[in-house]
């Protein structure tokens, strides 16, 4: 028997083949815990079939969604995991204000610790063992500079990419952007550094890769946006 949980979206980022839906439980307009649907698939993203509202219509980021559900199978990493039932389509009851985002926020101390980054990153890793299970945060910081280009000046032939530097309690972290508006609107720019101004970023622990959970920024929310 499934079950249906109502959640806000917050961020709709690629993966793969298909996309990683993440959002917050709504209750009587109230939010509860963090909820990230996901398929059967080995590396569980969602594909556009099976994340359809009816009228054909995909989910869009402050979208109040009803989702069905067969189990929740929650990973060492990621607890939110809900499996979809795909047989069903996705409902649109509404949308949050843009105005109501900042009773939404969460407020770590830190994006699962410091002092872990890769070549090109800075604070954006987790080793594999010491995760705690919870793979999400909305957090709001002052400035995110966008940088557009490619990471690495060792590897000239790598295609180019879009990454998030920001400050979130006094810690700067440089991440991967996964949110498709954000890299369709830097990516058609030139290289360099470009800024978003008092963001509220969806925060995301992806799955292990090479011993690592990398951090990534699913989400990029701005005024603007929503326009």
């Amino acid at each position: 028997m499934n079950y249906v949980k109502t959640i806000v979206c917050f961020a709709n980022s690629r993966k793969t083949s298909g996309r990683c839906v993440a959002g917050k439980e709504w209750h009587k307009g109230k939010p509860r815990g963090w909820i990230r649907p996901i398929s059967t698939r080995p590396t569980h993203e969602v594909s556009e079939e099976e994340r359809r509202y009816e009228d054909g219509g995909d989910p869009q980021l402050l979208d109040i969604i009803d989702i069905a559900y067969d189990l929740h199978r929650p990973l060492s990493h990621q607890h939110e995991n809900h499996v979809i039932d795909p047989g069903c389509y996705w409902s649109r009851r509404g949308r949050l204000a843009w105005s109501e985002v900042s009773n939404w926020l969460d407020h770590p101390d830190s994006l699962w610790g410091v002092r872990q980054s890769s070549y090109s990153g800075l604070n954006n890793r987790v080793k594999v063992g010491q995760e705690d299970g919870r793979s999400l945060y909305l957090v709001e910081v002052d400035r995110l500079q966008i940088l557009v280009g490619r990471k690495t000046l060792d590897y000239p032939d790598s295609k180019r990419a879009v990454r998030g530097e920001f400050v979130y309690r006094g810690v700067t972290y440089r991440l991967d952007v996964t949110d498709p508006f954000v890299e369709r609107e830097y990516l058609c720019k030139a290289d360099g550094q470009y800024v978003i101004n008092k963001p509220v970023l969806c925060v995301s622990l992806g799955d292990p890769y090479e011993g690592y959970f990398y951090k990534l920024l699913a989400a990029v929310l701005y005024p603007e946006r929503f326009k």
